[in-house]
């Protein structure tokens, strides 16, 4: 069997640690895994706002290719905008199977933000100053500007396709997933939702679950698609 090895994209203005579980996970399995930070990320405001959509999407694609040199057969995974670049990789370099989990196509679910706020005032309300304060406003129109760009070049990405998309989303809309899997050009499209989980699906009460869902359908996939010996 050849080599399988995971590109594994985190999201805006985050780090690796958002999809931690999931690299360790598939790194226990055996797999190849290649899990960059971003350009500009993970060191702070000041170097996120010098950093641009255009490095964003370079830093996916060099990572790509660092992959590509290590494993035979690619599976791309992108957390939030890291779906986004995974989208711009997908549509331009071999990829066999592809995954997103919550990623945006409308973004910013107010009725879940009230909810949260009505739920747990405190705790909620602190965490959407602490995301503000943290986000430059010349970052997040450079999100809003891949976002757009991103859209029109969904046609292109035709390999098989997975959705993950938490229920309780307030950074993401969970409708996106619909529109998602609508855009795409894939023959091949399975969306799963769970129920209880916000954006950070991997972090929250249903990250085993979404891990198990995954590891489940890269083996049906591989079962299916590579030779045995």
């Amino acid at each position: 069997m050849s080599t399988v090895g995971f590109l594994i994209l985190h999201g805006f203005a985050g780090d690796v640690h958002e999809v931690l579980p999931l690299a360790r996970y598939l790194h226990e399995q055996g797999y190849v895994i290649e899990c960059p930070t971003l350009e500009g990320h993970g060191l702070g405001r000041r170097f996120l706002a010098r950093s641009t959509r255009q490095q964003w999407v370079r830093s996916a694609e060099e990572a790509y290719k660092r992959l590509q040199m290590r494993a035979e057969t690619i599976i791309v995974i992108g957390f939030s905008m890291g779906g986004l670049l995974a989208f711009h990789v997908a549509r331009k370099y071999p990829v066999q199977l592809l995954f997103t989990i919550n990623t945006p196509y409308k973004y910013w679910d107010l009725k879940q933000v009230w909810r949260n706020l009505r739920k747990d005032p405190a705790m909620h309300l602190s965490r959407y100053w602490r995301s503000t304060r943290k986000i430059p406003l010349r970052s997040m129109l450079q999100f809003r500007r891949l976002l757009a760009e991103t859209k029109p070049l969904l046609p292109e990405v035709t390999c098989p396709y997975v959705i993950l998309q938490g229920k309780e989303d307030d950074t993401v809309k969970a409708i996106s997933a619909v529109h998602l899997q609508k855009q795409v050009g894939s023959s091949q499209v399975t969306v799963q939702y769970f129920a209880h989980s916000g954006h950070l699906l991997l972090q929250g009460t249903e990250a085993a679950e979404a891990i198990r869902f995954i590891d489940e359908q890269v083996k049906r996939y591989l079962a299916d698609n590579l030779p045995e010996g």
